[in-house]
């Protein structure tokens, strides 16, 4: 159901703090995109950040992420209880999306984020996303017709709609490139709000990446992006170009994806993935596959869905060529969004016939979406083929191209199936800065580790060295949220540093120097791990998630002065055979065991910690799997972010994982003694 409105969803968030600060996004094309590179500015630059977009991808959980990374199921049911309750107990009578966004800004709240990046569902004025309060910057992208029963019949009516995000006082990112009539309706309600507007430079952006691959819309929105960024961080205020590489990492499924579907074809074979629903996008991908796609003229085969009531004609008629062949399809139903309705594959057909298309090359596919993707790939022969006209086909089309357990990670290639994990070992906090890292001011660390950070560097790259060189290895950097200044992990600060120096830049792309999203598969976060013996375990879950199998070897990066904890303690306690471990250790200087004696005079603290440091070796040996009174309530202080130290997110997830486990005080998880170990079993 949809019910335009914020009385409702104001009641539902009454309760929920907004403690952080908002950026809001609306338009009709390019929404979800600019919240992408907003997210990975925010990333590269240290700062903790939430994301809310729609439509979700498959699970009503995957619009939410934090920190770049979408929340797990069990948190989001958590949140959602909550809210449901208050909807129940309140009678309020909120729609599914109400329910939604309440939930998402509940998980802000509790995840205690420094932003939140939040895309409209519809229109602006009315839409639920707009009881926002601290709002930091609004953006509104490029508008054209869509959405016309709820929004207005004309363009110019759409327009007022979606400028209903601008507060005053509030600084409003517009995209420049809408047409007269739209930036007259803006610049009429910004300053009868009393909202300065403000227009980006596509030239400085256009120079910026001039060595890049970035298509003129996507210059448009990074354009949009960036500006908007600065004008919600100025403290963070630093070149397009310090963000590129964290930029280049970002992928928004469905938009131009490129995408493996060997395994529904049973032959290889890819497909151009664009979730263009309006005929402003299609005029986008039109000119994309004109340039990308289309050799003198050759002919495309598409795959198209829609909902219903979208204008077929305006879209088909921007797409379709002669010679093409079109197969029509119904998408799968959306969870949590009844509303949303196919449009039946005959009615598409006929619209591609007035626009060219002939009988013996086009293929009603009814529902099953994978025999449509099979008969163009029959028909198609070793010509292009493009899936579009429903961001819900494109997502349809991402489950049947991936394996059924890499359901949650979007960016997984179906052939990929790695059996070695490489462990980097997270120690302290980067909080992002212009020094990327390089100086000791941007980390949050201890007074022991005064001197250390370039060796935390030196981790990180001998991390990424290691899986540079074995394309049968996936990492994961590991490390949760430690301080009470941040809630950032050190697994997601050490991806950050990464990105940030361009050390991914290490790993093998494709032929064309363009990631399709094979690396970052390879690469995971393990944000629970408080301890040294959870980097290891959480990581073997974090895989084993990720890859639906256990590794059959572990390297695990840290310091050199740690492998008797980590190897002969904790894989020996975990019950990981001893030979298949490898360790990499890296030192800081000072931290050697021999010529500690005769360190100099600033050496005190680097003594008391090697005194902890053989303290900590006793504790372990003493209790292997850190269950006692000391170990355990050293974790629980870590713990100042009250994060899941649970396994697994399920009972379900527990059974298949055949791990045995046992309830720790204070809802861990740990190793049900003598239980069975499946990473013991590879042979």
């Amino acid at each position: 159901m949809i019910d335009l409105g914020l009385a409702r969803v104001g009641r539902l968030v009454q309760h929920t703090p907004q403690t952080w600060k908002a950026i809001h996004v609306a338009g009709t094309n390019g929404k979800g995109s600019i919240c992408a590179y907003l997210s990975a500015m925010l990333a590269a630059s240290g700062l903790s950040h939430a994301r809310f977009t729609s439509p979700h991808l498959i699970d009503r959980w995957d619009c939410i992420a934090i920190n770049g990374k979408p929340i797990s199921e069990a948190v989001f049911r958590d949140a959602e209880d909550v809210i449901k309750q208050r909807d129940r107990e309140d009678r309020i009578g909120a729609t599914e999306f109400e329910l939604l966004t309440a939930t998402a800004f509940e998980i802000f709240h509790r995840q205690k984020v420094d932003y939140g990046v939040v895309e409209v569902g519809l229109g602006g004025k009315l839409d639920a996303t707009n009881v926002l309060k601290q709002k930091a910057v609004s953006v509104i992208t490029k508008i054209g017709l869509d959405h016309q029963s709820f929004l207005g019949n004309t363009i110019e009516e759409i327009a007022l709609q979606k400028s209903g995000i601008i507060r005053p006082g509030v600084p409003c990112v517009v995209d420049g490139s809408n047409q007269p009539s739209v930036l007259k309706v803006i610049e009429e309600h910004a300053r009868e709000v009393g909202a300065e507007l403000h227009f980006p430079s596509v030239t400085s952006v256009t120079e910026a990446v001039a060595t890049e691959k970035f298509e003129p819309h996507q210059i448009q929105n990074l354009a949009c992006a960036h500006l908007a960024f600065r004008l919600a961080c100025p403290e963070q205020d630093r070149p397009l170009a310090d963000f590129l590489p964290s930029i280049k990492q970002t992928q928004w499924p469905g938009r131009l994806q490129r995408l493996d579907i060997s395994n529904i074809t049973g032959h290889q074979r890819e497909v151009l993935l664009d979730g263009a629903h309006n005929p402003q996008s299609a005029e986008v991908l039109a000119r994309y596959v004109e340039r990308h796609l289309r050799s003198e003229g050759e002919p495309v085969t598409w795959v198209l869905s829609a909902t219903q009531g979208k204008d077929m004609d305006g879209i088909l008629g921007l797409l379709l060529q002669p010679g093409d062949q079109v197969a029509a399809v119904r998408f799968g139903p959306v969870d949590g969004m009844p509303w949303v309705k196919p449009a039946d594959p005959a009615g598409i057909l006929q619209a591609a016939s007035r626009h060219g298309t002939q009988g013996a090359t086009t293929h009603n596919a009814g529902d099953d979406v994978k025999g449509a993707l099979i008969w163009a790939s029959q028909a198609a022969g070793s010509r292009p083929i493009v899936v579009a006209g429903s961001l819900y086909l494109a997502f349809n089309t991402l489950i049947h191209a991936m394996h059924p357990h890499n359901k949650l990670s979007l960016q997984a290639h179906p052939a990929m199936s790695p059996s070695h994990l490489i462990i980097v070992c997270g120690h302290a906090i980067w909080q992002g800065g212009p020094k990327i890292g390089w100086d000791e001011a941007e980390w949050l660390i201890s007074s022991f580790q005064k001197g250390e950070t370039p060796t935390f560097i030196e981790h990180i790259k001998a991390g990424l060295k290691l899986l540079s060189q074995d394309q049968d290895a996936a990492l994961v950097f590991s490390g949760g949220a430690t301080r009470p200044e941040t809630s950032l992990s050190e697994a997601a600060s050490y991806h950050n540093l990464a990105l940030a120096n361009r050390y991914f830049d290490l790993l093998p792309m494709d032929d064309d120097d363009d990631d399709d999203g094979t690396t970052a598969s390879r690469i995971m976060l393990d944000e629970q791990a408080l301890d040294s013996y959870h980097n290891i375990l959480f990581s073997l879950v974090a895989f084993w998630r990720r890859h639906a199998a256990w590794p059959a070897r572990l390297t695990i990066v840290s310091h050199a002065f740690k492998r008797a904890r980590l190897v002969d303690g904790h894989c020996a306690a975990i019950g990981f055979p001893l030979d298949r471990v490898a360790f990499v250790g890296i030192n800081a200087p000072g931290m050697d065991a021999v010529g500690l004696d005769e360190a100099g005079g600033g050496a005190r603290e680097k003594k008391e910690a090697w005194s902890g440091v053989q303290l900590a070796l006793g504790q372990w040996e003493a209790d292997p799997h850190g269950v006692g009174e000391e170990l355990l309530g050293k974790r629980v202080k870590r713990n100042c972010w009250g994060v899941s130290q649970k396994l697994f997110l399920s009972k379900e997830e527990e059974e298949r994982s055949g791990v045995d486990i046992s309830e720790i005080q204070g809802g861990s998880g740990g190793l049900l003694p003598g239980g069975r170990r499946p990473w013991a079993e590879i042979s």
